[in-house]
């Protein structure tokens, strides 16, 4: 492989980071939504279950700490959405879990009866918030160069693109009606495509168009959508996407 084709696959997994972090950014700040719930949660348990004597004692503003905490891990997960916030919602958990766990010890030790439901639940918040840490690091892995804030809008712009392209008016778009839908932005030696909600970068020699055999009833030329290896369904082939892709194959 030469250098240009190794400069040109480097760009491919540059678009390929920024689309896995976007991806990632949306499922936090769409994980925002259970934080402030919880968040809500946390404060009427502590309004519910603390006697008024101790709501304003130590564990009760221990209590009401981790729910601001919560909720403040819900806003920022809402308007600041990142890697962190996974991390974020894993430590509340922790610590919410095992505050839980701690004070229902102490009320056994001292000849009390804790509440078995929550104890429960305590335990399982204490492990998910274990596997969220560990995912943390997970990602921190897979997101060594992570994209900024302007790698993601400048991403977002590059998608409106691709989502309003008109393979009639622009020469670089795509717009072909398999199932789900599948629209493409041809950028060079690479495209940019929305097949229904997922977005997949590929080589443009791992973009095909292959001519299928019309049907019976309707002559158009039709052709079967292949990208990465995987294939899209057929779909009738316009005059102007088959120009474009044409084009575009040629290097033109």
């Amino acid at each position: 492989m030469d250098d240009d084709q190794l400069d040109a696959e480097d760009k491919r997994n540059i678009l390929r980071q920024v689309a896995a972090y976007r991806d990632l950014c949306d499922q936090v700040r769409s994980g925002a939504k259970g934080s402030l719930f919880f968040g809500g949660l946390m404060l009427v348990l502590w309004w519910q279950l603390f006697p008024d004597r101790d709501k304003f004692a130590v564990f009760g503003l221990v209590y009401l700490g981790l729910a601001c905490l919560e909720f403040g891990a819900g806003l920022m997960n809402r308007f600041f959405p990142s890697a962190e916030g996974v991390l974020a919602d894993g430590v509340v958990l922790i610590l919410f879990g095992g505050f839980n766990l701690v004070r229902h010890y102490l009320i056994w030790e001292a000849g009390g009866k804790p509440h078995v439901l929550l104890s429960l639940l305590s335990a399982y918040w204490v492990y998910t918030g274990v596997q969220g840490v560990r995912g943390y690091f997970t990602l921190r892995k897979l997101f060594t160069h992570r994209p900024s804030a302007a790698h993601i809008r400048w991403f977002n712009e590059l998608l409106e693109e691709v989502r309003t392209g008109n393979p009639e008016t622009d020469p670089d778009a795509l717009d072909l009606p398999t199932v789900p839908r599948v629209k493409a932005k041809l950028l060079g030696d690479t495209a940019l495509v929305l097949a229904g909600t997922e977005v997949v970068v590929a080589a443009r020699e791992h973009f095909d168009l292959i001519p299928a055999p019309p049907r019976p009833s309707d002559d158009r030329p039709r052709a079967l959508v292949a990208i990465n290896g995987y294939e899209f369904g057929e779909c009738v082939l316009s005059r102007e996407n088959g120009q474009n892709y044409t084009n575009w194959k040629a290097g033109k």
